[in-house]
């Protein structure tokens, strides 16, 4: 064996020594995370490379390297039964016999792993064609019990697969099923089940522009679809799980999904898609006054307007009759509810204990697309809406201080969940 070659085995080994004596001390709890990810890191890596074979032939040092786990690899495959129908090869999950065969693999796979470069981006960058190749060619089971190994995050988040700008995890009963596609600062709680017209304007422009012919209909489902991407990011999981962190019924959101597919596969602007939640991903871990619409959402399921703060909303508003669609104290509960929260209107807890009593949504639906309508925006119905807006930004603010005062172990703000804000408070916002 070459020098260099046997110089790299041998530095090897003496790390795999020195961790083995580290499993046998008392002082593992000093060692650094990513030794506690040593040896399962090493085991897939060296499967990576012997599956997806030759594709990872540039991590072996030298050709005297890529021949051993050549001769390993083929003596492997001989062993094998023969192809199964769909193409894919049955595996052996044993390791070379041969201890020089072995060294080689290990070697290689160390080099794979690059303990000295263990960021993020540059493990997902190396690992991840290793294991796009290598699950394609073997069964489903293969990338399913490598990624049920407790290996490291970085190492979890690269053998993630990809589907059309969502990863997948692996089984029913992944391990890491919940682990964030991404390191953020932001948690899944900052992020609201619509992503903001505002942040949608910061980092959406260049897609939107290239989007032939955009509706409100489709910017909808962006904004849905972008909220649960940035959930997939700061919470993990796969969309399904994302969905219902954030309060987004399956089907809505399966809809939202089928559309943006089907509108970003037509012109390849998945690409253009990830690069604009991730620059509002970035933006959020920059922020350090993130809301909590996870709080919010919290505080106001069952909250309703109380009927003062409604007599006051609509005072000196005369106009309004008791029409199927006239605007309700229910009308301003599910609008209020919906900008504190940039949720859908839809999915507001009052129209959902409507459904569950089996009660008709029709007349409230109904009401409130009548006030949001902009050719009805005039007159009562414009200063009701602007009033609505206006406490909105009250009642947010004091979920807020509510969300804070928990945070910090002190009592709440009295009233956030029954009565809504002090009419004193109120009365001045509204002159």
């Amino acid at each position: 064996m070459p020098e260099a070659d046997l110089s790299l085995l041998l530095s090897l080994q003496r790390r795999i020594d020195q961790r083995l004596m580290l499993g046998r001390s008392d002082d593992d709890a000093g060692q650094p995370a990513l030794d506690s990810y040593f040896f399962p890191d090493l085991i897939v890596s060296a499967h990576l490379i012997r599956l997806s074979w030759p594709d990872g032939a540039r991590y072996a040092s030298s050709t005297t390297m890529a021949d051993l786990i050549d001769r390993h690899v083929t003596s492997a495959v001989a062993r094998r039964r023969p192809p199964e129908p769909n193409g894919r090869t049955p595996i052996a999950w044993n390791a070379p016999e041969d201890p020089a065969e072995c060294a080689a693999v290990l070697v290689a796979a160390d080099s794979l792993l690059r303990h000295e470069e263990r960021d993020d981006a540059g493990m997902t960058d190396r690992v991840r064609p290793l294991a796009a190749s290598a699950f394609s060619r073997h069964p489903a089971s293969i990338g399913a019990s490598l990624r049920r190994m407790d290996v490291s995050s970085s190492m979890a988040r690269a053998l993630l697969c990809q589907d059309q700008g969502f990863y997948r995890a692996g089984g029913h009963r992944h391990a890491r099923q919940s682990l964030p596609s991404r390191e953020s600062r932001f948690r899944i709680e900052h992020v609201p089940a619509l992503l903001p017209q505002g942040w949608l304007s910061a980092h959406f422009g260049d897609l939107l522009s290239l989007w032939a012919h955009l509706t409100d209909w489709k910017v909808r489902h962006l904004r849905r679809v972008s909220a649960l991407k940035l959930a997939e990011m700061s919470g993990g999981g796969t969309w399904p799980d994302c969905a219902k962190a954030l309060g987004i019924p399956w089907n809505t959101a399966q809809q939202s999904l089928k559309v943006m597919r089907q509108e970003l596969n037509r012109r390849n602007l998945w690409p253009d898609f990830e690069r604009c939640v991730e620059g509002v991903a970035s933006q959020l871990d920059r922020n350090t006054d993130r809301v909590d619409y996870g709080r919010r959402r919290e505080l106001l399921s069952s909250w309703q307007v109380p009927a003062d703060d409604w007599t006051k909303l609509c005072r000196g508003l005369e106009q309004f009759r008791q029409g199927a669609t006239s605007p309700t104290r229910g009308t301003a509960t599910v609008l209020i509810w919906t900008q504190v929260t940039q949720g859908d209107h839809l999915h507001s807890p009052s129209l959902g204990a409507m459904r569950e009593s089996s009660c008709s949504t029709e007349g409230l639906v109904g009401s409130i697309n009548q006030l949001r309508t902009p050719v009805n925006r005039k007159g009562s119905k414009r200063e009701l809406l602007l009033r609505i807006d206006t406490y909105s930004h009250l009642l947010a603010a004091a979920c807020d201080r509510t969300a804070a005062s928990l945070q910090a172990g002190t009592p709440p703000e009295r009233g956030i969940c029954c009565v809504g804000l002090s009419n004193e408070r109120l009365s001045l916002a509204l002159l």
